[in-house]
């Protein structure tokens, strides 16, 4: 007859598990921007609307709200339902994004698209994440 093994081994194994992932370091700023592009990429609104800067979301939402009461049914009045609009099809795919600048709040990330386009992305930290700013529409923030 075999013997029946303690569940204690399994139990430290499954805890040890538990601990790493728990403690798993937040994405880097660069890492989060990689995020944000293949999320844009994939056409996945709701993942791209998430990783907005609470102040993106804020201005984006006020311009979707304008545009919407001058074209009433044709332009949705939420930022979230227009956030990719047909970006998806176009976004260029990211070749390196690499950190420039970084402090507590703030990061600068220099990006090369496969095209070879280049240009910096300001990222800043809310809620312990990193969340894109988008340019142009909330005054510098972070800056």
């Amino acid at each position: 007859m075999r013997r029946l093994r303690s569940p204690a081994p399994l139990a430290a194994l499954a805890a040890a598990a538990l601990a790493l992932a728990a403690c798993r370091a937040p994405a880097s700023p660069a890492d989060q921007y990689r995020r944000f592009a293949a999320a844009a990429r994939a056409g996945d609104a709701a993942a791209v609307w998430s990783m907005l800067s609470a102040r993106s979301r804020e201005a984006l939402d006020a311009r979707t709200k304008a545009l919407a009461a001058r074209a009433p049914g044709v332009v949705p009045a939420s930022g979230r339902d227009l956030v990719l609009g047909d970006f998806a099809a176009r976004a260029a795919r990211i070749r390196t994004a690499v950190v420039v600048r970084e402090s507590a709040g703030t990061a600068i990330v220099a990006v090369e698209d496969e095209a070879g386009a280049k240009g910096e992305v300001t990222l800043v930290r809310e809620d312990g994440a990193w969340r894109v700013v988008l340019p142009g529409l909330d005054g510098g923030e972070g800056r």
